[in-house]
């Protein structure tokens, strides 16, 4: 089967946001930026950690590089394609590997049947498998959220608003009632700011007029926190 992986490249930055700040930030970018075109929509990742949870105990003591394994779907469906992704982290600068899988493929890897891999000439499902075999990684933490987007284009910049965040101590990927948890009391959206070498004059201002509250804590090490 032909490689269908590709890498991306990013400054990420993250803040918090209570939900006047979000309304108010979210009608400034409307002025200035352009919606993506799919609305507001659902996203359910799964993550593998080692038995010992090194990925969320790596966050906690601040390492500089650090990666996630994951599976993502934005559907929830067992019939639509789902995303196999490396996250890696060095501070601020993002480096994703993601190789598109079917759901069949997705479940196997879930019981651990890291075999079905060997279908795809791929440096991202080589890599996976590597780490899921010798780290002993399993799936750890169910996290859902809603997204709405923001684009521009022309400085590939990309700003989210996440929404709902709930986690649940689960593998049930594809289980649209599992139980889970609300995070950060269900209030706060997280803002992720996303970019190439820099961000434009403009949005930098913007944003710095909000007095925004940074944060370095990511979904997962959250849900962790609540959930494990």
């Amino acid at each position: 089967m032909p490689e269908q992986s590709f890498a991306v490249y990013r400054h990420e930055d993250k803040y918090l946001l209570s939900p006047a700040e979000a309304v108010y930030l979210r009608g400034l970018l409307r002025g200035v930026l352009t919606p993506d075109a799919h609305g507001d929509y659902a996203i359910r990742s799964l993550y593998f950690d080692t038995p010992d949870l090194r990925d969320y105990n790596e966050k906690l003591l601040g390492l500089r590089d650090r990666k996630k394994l994951r599976l993502r779907t934005y559907s929830g469906r067992r019939e639509d394609p789902v995303k196999l992704e490396i996250k890696n982290k060095s501070e601020n600068f993002s480096h994703k590997e993601t190789l598109v899988i079917t759901s069949q493929e997705a479940e196997s890897l879930i019981r651990g049947e890291w075999e079905v891999l060997d279908a795809y000439q791929s440096t991202t499902a080589r890599r996976f498998q590597n780490f899921v075999k010798n780290e002993g990684r399993r799936p750890t933490m169910l996290i859902d959220y809603e997204r709405e987007a923001f684009l521009c284009p022309a400085q590939r910049v990309r700003i989210t608003f996440d929404k709902h965040i709930r986690a649940a101590h689960s593998d049930a990927f594809f289980d649209p009632h599992v139980p889970m948890v609300g995070l950060h009391s269900g209030q706060i959206t997280v803002l992720e700011v996303k970019y190439d070498s820099f961000l434009p004059a403009y949005l930098s201002r913007l944003l710095s007029s909000c007095c925004l509250q940074h944060t370095s804590v990511s979904k997962y090490s959250t849900a962790c926190e609540f959930c494990v």
